[in-house]
């Protein structure tokens, strides 16, 4: 390329110089007088300008050498650009058949994989189609629950075996009569008392189902510690057959939820919430539970509203019942379970319980109780108080008092499910059949007008779970009665009215045969009781659960003061209990 650009610019110089030759020779023939007269300088200048040219030709010889260097600068990194490219897409055709073979491997593995799959799930669809044969057939043959004309049917309860020990006779079965421990120098402090029983065996029958969009709930159970010519409304049901419990409920979407029914009463402290299934019941083996326990099983209609599980509201109407403690009282007093009028027939008119030798109260109005319950994140605590109304008759008047307490509740999970820490606790006055020292909750004035009996009823409890058979406990309690004591004229002789007066006499609650002139009118000042004890579960499945428990407990009461001395009653009791509890 350079040696032809060199060529050429040479031919046109040479062309160049021959042709201004020829025209210089053309012109100058005529002239050659003339010529020969000009001065030299003529010929300088032309030369000077012959350079001139000379010059710009090599000027223009060097520019064209110039880009012709760089055309070839251009061409050579054209050339390695090429050069990379065909490098690259050698590359690029050797990572594409590297790639393709890849993906025919990836492909046929693709395959194996998804023919595997295919035959997992297929022989996957077969076990579960398998199990869920099983399983159906087992709930057909061994079915934990029924279902009937859209409801669930869940039976349940237990087969209980106890033994009973007292040091001293109470005459009694599983259920204890803390408030009436034998005095000591008692005939029946000198009697112990031992017995087999399987009354508190349980049967139950949980059902649920759905009205519209509410869920519809019905418990009822039963065991057989009813006892009918004792049998009173106190704090349980004990007519026959024993109706323990037998409520429905209703249950909205908001949180709203409707019970009506015989049910533990709403003062019974619960574990969760404000519910009939959720409550705080003593691990005890005894049917009485523990002094300071306050609880009742009876009739009544109540409303709940939960807020985001985290705080409940409750109110409850419940069936009344007045117990009366008196000594030296008006004559014909009515009203009370006691009285004439709920003893014996009237009027032409014969008491349900009629001939019984225990009657029921006549109350004005039922029992109100509200509670509220609040869980923040560690524990449940709850407030309650209770609302009473008590009337009494005598020469022709109504007489109406009112009465009611307050009360707490907290359990604690010091370790979560390992170890629980419970209080509750209540205060008031004629709330003394709520407590579990067989407590009374009104006495009368000389004049036959009624006073609630103050009373403070507690109980502390521990709870562990060592491991998931072992269950151990540890309660201990109090209940309180204070005293409401007034005086009387009878005759010549002042006599002591109402509930533990120091006039009382407490001359033969020490003696095994005290005479007729020795009575024992004692009326309790306080009980307590300690009580620990365990349940261990042999074995939990689906056949069942078979357990053992045993407990000790000791008990002491003590009397108001009055005449003829302070007896002391104390008792020491053990109890143990084999159970089947159904499945």
């Amino acid at each position: 390329m350079r040696k032809s650009l060199l060529l050429t610019v040479a031919l046109f110089l040479a062309a160049g110089i021959v042709h201004a030759q020829q025209a210089t020779t053309n012109k100058l023939r005529p002239l050659t007088k003339a010529n020969a007269k000009l001065p030299a300088t003529t010929a300088s200048s032309e030369i000077e300008v012959l350079r001139e040219a000379l010059d710009a030709q090599q000027q223009q010889i060097q520019q064209l050498r110039d880009e012709a260097q760089r055309r070839d600068a251009t061409l050579q990194q054209l050339q390695q650009q090429l050069s990379t490219l065909q490098s690259a897409a050698t590359q690029a055709q050797s990572a594409a058949q590297a790639a393709a073979t890849s993906s025919q491997n990836t492909a046929a593995t693709l395959t194996q994989v998804q023919t595997t799959v295919a035959d997992l799930r297929t022989e996957t669809s077969r076990g579960a189609i398998t199990q869920d044969v099983e399983k159906r057939l087992r709930e057909f043959e061994q079915p934990s629950q029924i279902h009937f004309r859209g409801i669930t049917l869940t039976p349940g309860g237990f087969l209980a075996a106890n033994t009973v020990f007292r040091v001293r006779n109470e005459n009694a079965d599983v259920l204890d009569t803390y408030g009436n421990a034998p005095f000591s120098g008692s005939s029946n402090s000198r009697l112990s008392e031992f017995r087999f029983t399987a009354r508190h065996s349980r049967i139950s029958l949980g059902l649920e189902g759905k009205i519209h969009d509410w869920k519809a709930a019905g418990y009822y159970e039963m065991d057989f510690e009813g006892a009918a010519p004792t049998a009173n409304e106190v704090q349980t049901n004990s007519f026959q057959p024993r109706i323990r419990q037998l409520w429905a409920q209703l249950e909205t979407k908001n949180g709203i939820s409707f019970l009506g029914g015989q049910a533990w009463t709403l003062l019974t402290t619960n574990r969760k919430g404000i519910s009939p299934t959720t409550l705080f019941v003593p691990l005890t083996v005894t049917a009485s539970f523990n002094v300071g326990y306050s609880y009742a099983r009876q009739v009544g209609f109540r409303v709940t509203k939960g807020f985001n599980d985290k705080a409940w509201f409750a109110f409850a109407v419940e069936n009344p019942e007045t117990v009366l403690s008196v000594i030296n009282p008006p004559a014909n007093v009515l009203g009370f379970a006691t009285s004439p009028n709920a003893q014996s027939p009237n009027s032409g008119f014969t008491l349900s319980n009629t001939p019984g030798g225990t009657g029921v109260s006549t109350d004005l109005a039922p029992d109100l109780i509200a509670k509220v319950a609040f869980e923040p994140g560690w524990g449940h605590y709850e407030i309650k108080a209770l609302g009473r109304f008590f009337r009494d008759r005598l020469t022709g008047n109504n007489n109406v008092t009112g009465g009611g307490g307050l009360g707490f509740g907290f359990i604690l999970p010091i370790v979560e499910k390992k170890f629980d820490f419970t209080v509750q606790a209540m205060g008031g006055r004629g709330i003394g059949r709520y407590g579990t020292a067989n407590g009374s909750d009104v006495t009368l004035r000389p004049n036959g007008t009624i006073v609630p009996i103050l009373s403070y009823q507690t109980l502390v409890g521990l709870e562990l779970h060592p491991a998931p058979k072992l269950d151990l406990w540890l309660y201990g309690g109090n209940e309180y009665f204070g005293r409401s004591a007034y005086t009387t004229i009878a005759g010549t002789t002042t006599i002591g009215v109402g509930y533990g007066s120091p006039l009382n006499n407490l001359s033969g609650c020490s003696l095994e045969t005290p005479s007729a002139t020795q009575p024992c009118n004692a009326q309790n000042r306080d009980v307590w009781q300690i009580q620990p004890g365990f349940w261990y579960r042999f074995w939990r499945g689906k056949e069942g659960t078979l357990q053992y428990g045993m407990s000790y407990s000791y008990v002491h009461r003590r009397p108001w003061a009055g005449t003829g001395g302070r007896p002391v009653g104390i008792n020491n009791i053990v109890m143990t209990s084999l159970r089947y509890y159904f499945p």
